[in-house]
């Protein structure tokens, strides 16, 4: 029965190990491999001579450093420490769960040492089957960001949703130290497959969230746009009526005048023209409204219309905005405020570069830039934070260079042919 045992450790630690590296999409086969590596470490528990038990604790303190180590090092996508929390968690709370199970199944005297060994099995494929139906639900790629803290996107910097992973492992972790029965084994799989449809659920309702999020900020940007539409459309009818009346009173000169000036804000509108998404026009246009109210001149540069971005409607507007918004409110500080703000928006080769230039008062803010703080009021320093883990999550960066007093704030984005290339 000690031989059935330790090779039930083995098995459950390489069951574990390919839970964690399944729910972290993890190619099958090199899962397999890995699940197989640590398993057999598992199983090799006998040489310690200490007893099932203390094997068992030993287990799980491999598990957790064989899986830290492993996603952080050993991983083919770089891996943050959400996912390293999740998938320690994971794993140890799998290898507690089966633990528990094999001791209650073996210790019923009651039956033959061979069916409590056949129901052990039994179990264990119970619970590989049970893994298979629930990976379908696991979520897909990005749900790091809604376990981060809150207003940052950076998966290195887990938030309080986090702590679940670390509650879910160590609540099934530590009956593996005292005595287990049938009741405790039907609990700790309860608990288990319950915590892992939690995990799934909470991040489906974080999306849902996000993708409401994102369509009602759709909705305002087109509003915006529309009303920007609206009074365009109301404005020029007086012009008309403007510029009949000087035609008829024959003052061709201020005709001329007034048509120079009418130009240079039909010339300002056009240069938005190019974007495919009227969302991110709008945005713009409101950027620039908001500029000219402070006396600042927002100049704009369209030479790519956004239409093969990686980053969704949403996503666009959160980098433009916050670049944006960081030049608004250094210009605003100034008292010359000549130079005023350069949008620029074009295509590099397999990025699309949005550039946003303003004078800066001194040097460059992001030599002494962290995340979590920042030198404005009212500010918590964590727009660049979050649009550069943005950017991060699509092969993109966002840095910042400068050119004497004006400092340009530059986001690489990749561009959507090229993402679903690769």
């Amino acid at each position: 029965m000690l031989i059935a045992d330790y090779a039930l450790l083995g098995l459950g630690g390489a069951v574990s190990c390919f839970a964690a590296l399944r729910w972290e999409r993890e190619r099958a086969g090199r899962s397999l491999v890995l699940s197989f590596i640590g398993g057999a470490v598992c199983g090799l528990a006998w040489c310690l001579d200490a007893g099932i038990r203390l094997g068992s604790v030993a287990c799980l303190l491999f598990l957790a450093s064989y899986m830290a180590v492993l996603l952080r090092h050993g991983a083919e996508q770089e891996k943050s420490l959400v996912d390293i929390l999740a998938a320690v968690s994971l794993s140890c709370g799998c290898f507690g769960m089966l633990r528990v199970v094999a001791e209650a199944l073996l210790g019923i005297s009651y039956l033959s040492p061979f069916f409590r060994v056949m129901l052990a099995l039994m179990a264990f494929l119970g619970v590989c089957a049970g893994l298979a139906y629930f990976s379908r639900e696991f979520p897909e790629e990005g749900w790091q960001q809604y376990f981060c803290r809150e207003g940052t996107q950076d998966g290195d910097r887990p938030g309080r949703r986090a702590l679940l992973f670390v509650a879910f492992g160590l609540c099934l972790s530590f009956p593996v130290l005292g005595r287990n029965s049938l009741p405790t084994a039907a609990l700790s799989l309860f608990a288990f497959f319950g915590g892992l449809r939690l995990f799934c659920l909470a991040a489906a309702a974080c999306k849902e969230r996000e993708s409401l999020r994102t369509e009602k900020q759709y909705r305002d940007d087109m509003q915006t746009y529309m009303s920007v539409v609206r009074s365009q459309r109301h404005d020029y009818n007086f012009h008309v009526q403007t510029l009949h009346g000087l035609l008829l009173r024959k003052d061709y000169e201020a005709c001329e005048k007034y048509l120079e000036e009418l130009l240079q804000d039909s010339v300002a509108m056009n240069r938005l023209l190019p974007l495919k998404d009227a969302a991110v026009s709008a945005l713009i246009l409101s950027f620039q409204s908001r500029a000219q109210q402070e006396g600042i001149r927002l100049e704009i540069t369209v030479e790519n219309d956004l239409s093969q971005i990686a980053t969704n409607v949403y996503e666009t507007n959160k980098i433009i905005g916050n670049l944006l918004q960081n030049a608004l409110d250094e210009t605003e500080r100034l008292t010359d405020r000549s130079f005023g703000i350069h949008l620029t928006i074009l295509k590099r080769g397999e990025f699309c570069i949005i550039n946003v230039a303003n004078e800066a008062r001194q040097g460059d803010p992001m030599a002494s830039y962290r995340a979590g703080a920042s030198s404005k009021s009212g500010h918590e320093g964590i727009g660049i934070a979050s649009i550069q883990a943005l950017a991060a999550r699509y092969g993109g960066v966002v840095y910042s260079r400068m050119e004497g007093q004006v400092i340009h704030f530059v986001a690489k984005i990749p561009l959507r042919l090229v993402k679903e290339a690769s």
